[in-house]
């Protein structure tokens, strides 16, 4: 089962050195794999196991603030730069 990925790119809610602001099109691709992630996570045969739960409900959360990002640009206001919450303990970045 994939596990929720991690965070990079920022520090304490700020931008790391040279990182870029989210733009609209970056955002709906994060949105799209997460959710095709949430997807795999929810369809596994280990969805009910703790671990399956909390890291179900890591990508959800990931999920949401992402849309809230996208709901903020469509508002005209700044995406948020704040780093989410961390991965569940024991995860693995599954992209790097």
């Amino acid at each position: 089962m994939p596990s929720a990925i991690t965070a990079l790119g920022s520090v304490h809610g700020a931008p790391a050195y040279g990182a870029a602001r989210p733009s609209p099109a970056g955002l709906q691709a994060q949105l799209q794999r997460f959710q095709q992630q949430l997807s795999d996570c929810v369809n596994c045969a280990s969805a009910s196991t703790p671990q399956g739960k909390a890291d179900i409900d890591a990508i959800a959360a990931r999920i949401s603030q992402v849309q809230k990002s996208i709901a903020a640009i469509d508002n005209g206001q700044p995406a948020s730069t704040a780093a989410p919450a961390p991965a569940p303990a024991g995860s693995i970045d599954v992209y790097a």
